[in-house]
């Protein structure tokens, strides 16, 4: 099969991971050249599974931005480190028989100048979602190139509306970008127990404790509903830059927990009864399909992509993101009427069958790479 170079940033968790995982297995490990660029991301190669077989590189000259809004001598240089660094990955795409080069970028801009390569097929997969374009170049690079032969990709339809309005992409050039959700690899992920079998009701939340997750909601939510539902404990697991503030908050209670980082999450999903998620913005919510997998009913903000997975009312609830009130009726209505949670339950797996396995992130990938 034909060699993929994929230039990406690794992380010690998140997402982004995930989804390299997806693409690696997509176009199968032996044929990836996965490029980094530093070698302290080699220390998270091990994270990520499929890259103990694939080629890895470290080129740390690879310009990340192409910031050409500057003086004159600072834009020569500019440009410069920009046609060095696509002529760099050009050469390694012609070397390996005119590869197929992939961007996997959470930073948006990030080496989005390489659509100007000029004899490979590149694809740039955004996993975050953009601000207002920082230079020029952006709106001039996708308007210019985007193509049949260039393609940007994004992991919700929200998210390629943001793309389209700030990056200022023409509408005749809005149809080479393109949305591919993010998926679980896993279709045989056994369904949760039965929420009438249950006296006690978990709650559970998959993320890092970070400020855009909204922790501060998350845990005033936590607290009423705890005293209203005797019955019922909240769970955060996943690590994060406020993990210890929050670990410290709800140190001693037994019934509101921050566990850390878990490494297989499945086994708390299995026993949870709904999933939670109040973050400020999420550009799709990998988390959210994991627990649509195991058949949770979700309570989710109606922000970013998250409408995508869960429609209100049929498999959980949308509640604004810093409505408290409306995140504790829209659990407690969860925890008191198990007929409509094991509803909403059995819809979020079906949802997932229908949208977010890797069946149907390989058949939206094939149209993109045809």
């Amino acid at each position: 099969m034909k060699k993929h170079i994929i230039i990406t940033k690794l992380y010690e968790f998140g997402g982004s991971n995930t989804h390299l995982e997806t693409l690696i297995e997509y176009h199968g490990p032996a044929n990836v050249i996965l490029v980094l660029q530093s070698d302290e991301q080699l220390a998270y190669l091990g994270k990520i599974k499929g890259a103990e077989n694939a080629q890895v590189q470290v080129r740390q000259n690879i310009h990340p931005f192409a910031h050409l809004q500057y003086k004159f001598t600072t834009n020569v240089k500019e440009f410069f480190l920009i046609v060095w660094s696509v002529l760099m990955i050009q050469a390694m795409s012609i070397k390996n028989g005119f590869a197929d080069v992939t961007i996997c970028a959470t930073e948006p801009e990030r080496h989005l100048y390489m659509l100007w390569m000029p004899l490979s097929r590149v694809y740039y997969i955004l996993h975050t979602t953009p601000a207002n374009r920082y230079t020029p170049l952006t709106p001039y690079t996708c308007n210019r190139m985007l193509g049949t032969r260039k393609k940007l990709v994004t992991v919700s339809n929200a998210n390629k509306n943001t793309v389209c309005q700030n990056w200022e992409i023409q509408p005749q050039k809005q149809r080479f970008v393109y949305v591919v959700y993010n998926c679980l690899r896993n279709d045989a992920e056994p369904l949760a127990n039965n929420p009438e079998t249950k006296e006690n009701k978990t709650v559970t939340t998959l993320g890092q404790v970070i400020a855009y997750k909204n922790p501060d909601t998350w845990l005033e939510v936590a607290k009423q509903v705890t005293t209203a539902r005797p019955q019922v404990n909240f769970e955060w697991l996943g690590n994060g830059p406020l993990l210890d503030e929050y670990k410290q908050v709800t140190n001693g209670n037994n019934r509101i927990a921050f566990k850390g980082l878990v490494t297989q999450p499945g086994e708390y999903l299995k026993q949870a009864s709904i999933y939670y998620q109040p973050s400020l913005y999420e550009t799709h919510g990998i988390a959210v399909v994991e627990a649509m997998s195991y058949a949770l009913p979700c309570v989710v903000s109606n922000t970013g992509g998250m409408p995508e997975s869960v429609e209100d009312n049929y498999n959980g609830l949308l509640v604004g993101a810093t409505d408290v009130t409306g995140h504790v009726n829209a659990i407690l209505k969860l925890i008191d009427n198990e007929s409509v949670a094991r509803q909403y339950g059995d819809n979020s797996r079906k949802k997932y069958l229908e949208m977010f396995t890797y069946q149907a992130f390989t058949g939206a990938m094939d149209k993109i790479y045809a």
